[in-house]
Order: C-alpha cells, then sequence, then structure tokens
C-alpha cells in the first residue's frame, strides 16, 4: 500500500466518524492477513463505514465507474483496491483478488454484487467470494451492516467470527460445490443479521421510516423477484416436458 494515501484514509475517517456514529459489536481489530472479509451491501456509504469504524485498512471490490475520479482513482489504487467492471467477467480483478490472498492480504467485497433496496433481508450472493475462499483456502469473515447510512444518523454494525469453507476443500470446485459453499457463507451472514437484529430489538432499537422513493425502489425489487422467480418456474417446467 501507498503509505501517503494509507495517511490520507486514516486522517479522513478521523475526521468523518462524528458524522457518521456507528455502534460496533464484535472484533474491531482484525488482522491483516489472507482473508475474504464479506458484507451485506445497503448503501454506497457501505465500504466507507467499513473502513471509518474498523481499526484495519483493508482493500475493497469496488466498481470501476469510481476510477473516473483523478483523486479517488489515486487514493483506491494507493490502499490497493480493485476495481470490478460489473456485468462481466472481469478476469484482470480476479487475478489481482487471488494475488492480493496469495501475498497474506485481506480483501473486503459485497457476494451480493449490487445494493439492496431491503435493508433486513440478503440477496442472492454471487459464488465470486467462494470461488476466491477455495482457490487460496482464505478463511473468511462476515460483518453486516444494519440500516442505510445516513449523515448525523446513528447506525450498528455487527462482525462476526472467522471460518472456513474446509468441508469444500476436497470437493471438484464445479457449479455444484461453489452453489453449495456460497449457501454456506449466506447461511453465516444471515446467522450475523439475525443476531444483531436480536441484540437490537432487545435494546428497543428501531428503524428509521422508509422514504417514498426508498419505498418505491424496494417494491420494484421485490416485483422484479417475483418476476424472476415464476420465471425460473416456468423454464423448469418446459424443461421437465421436453
Amino acid at each position: 500500500m501507498n503509505k501517503f494515501a494509507v495517511f490520507v484514509v486514516k486522517l479522513g475517517r478521523a475526521v468523518m466518524r462524528p458524522f457518521f456514529p456507528v455502534k460496533v459489536y464484535g472484533e474491531r481489530h482484525i488482522e491483516n492477513k489472507k482473508s475474504l472479509i464479506v458484507g451485506n451491501h445497503i448503501c454506497g456509504w457501505d465500504p466507507l463505514l467499513y473502513t471509518m469504524w474498523m481499526k484495519n485498512i483493508a482493500p475493497f471490490v469496488y466498481k470501476a465507474e469510481f476510477d473516473k475520479s483523478p483523486f479517488l482513482n489515486w487514493l483506491l489504487s494507493g490502499i490497493d483496491c480493485i476495481p470490478v467492471h460489473r456485468g462481466e467477467a472481469d478476469m484482470s480483478a480476479s487475478k489481482k483478488i487471488l494475488r492480493l490472498l496469495k501475498e497474506d492480504s485481506p480483501v473486503c467485497l459485497f457476494p451480493e454484487g449490487t445494493r439492496n433496496p431491503d435493508v433486513d433481508c440478503l440477496q442472492e450472493l454471487h459464488t465470486g467470494a467462494a470461488l476466491f475462499a477455495l482457490k487460496t483456502h482464505a478463511p473468511l469473515r462476515p460483518f453486516y451492516i444494519w440500516d442505510k447510512t445516513l449523515f448525523m444518523h446513528k447506525n450498528y454494525m455487527a462482525v462476526g467470527e472467522e471460518f472456513t469453507l474446509e468441508q469444500f476443500y476436497d470437493m471438484p470446485l464445479d457449479k455444484h460445490t461453489l452453489d453449495e459453499a456460497t449457501a454456506f457463507i449466506r447461511e453465516k451472514m444471515d446467522e450475523l443479521r439475525l443476531r444483531l437484529n436480536a441484540t437490537l430489538e432487545a435494546r428497543g432499537v428501531k428503524r428509521r421510516p422508509r422514504t417514498k422513493k426508498e419505498n418505491a425502489k424496494l417494491k420494484a425489487h421485490k416485483e422484479a423477484l417475483l418476476a424472476a422467480s415464476e420465471q425460473a418456474a416456468q423454464n423448469s417446467e418446459k424443461e421437465k416436458n421436453t
């Protein structure tokens, strides 16, 4: 990592923390070693929230569109973040993730792949995290952000225990194995979500009301999921009949 870029990040997070208060449940000091740090994705602020409140600085996988800003490009590349072109097989990003893991570096990513309008439900996960973990035998650690980050609005984040996919190491690295391993990762992330919800419910913490725009996005999201589910069912029925 570029030492000056790391200094800028440390300075920036010290300045920004008072404006984005977060209560963190779990370990804040994550060892800088080979590992995949996997979290839910509900807001563009998610990588910054993690970086602001965790004690380590870990490279994030981020969408390549941010590279249009010269400053962000310099800063993100300076802390070894990995740009990825969404909607395509980005081999360059995959190679960099694998290289960082082999160099004993942590990598943070969002297995959902895109922001989720439903703040209390995980989307289906992409298989990338499972693939990288199985190829490198890297352990994983989940984190869960409770709500969409807002300026001067308290948020909550839980950091879970490290786990591995060792039960899959001797299996062939095919679609079935990746799907099973991804389901296991999702289960671990969902367990963390439920624990955080239970903790906050016991404290009487409630989410703020959703805005009209947020409700509209959530409605459209659920309708799209329903349509995709119905289409998948129709395709499955056609396969049975052929």
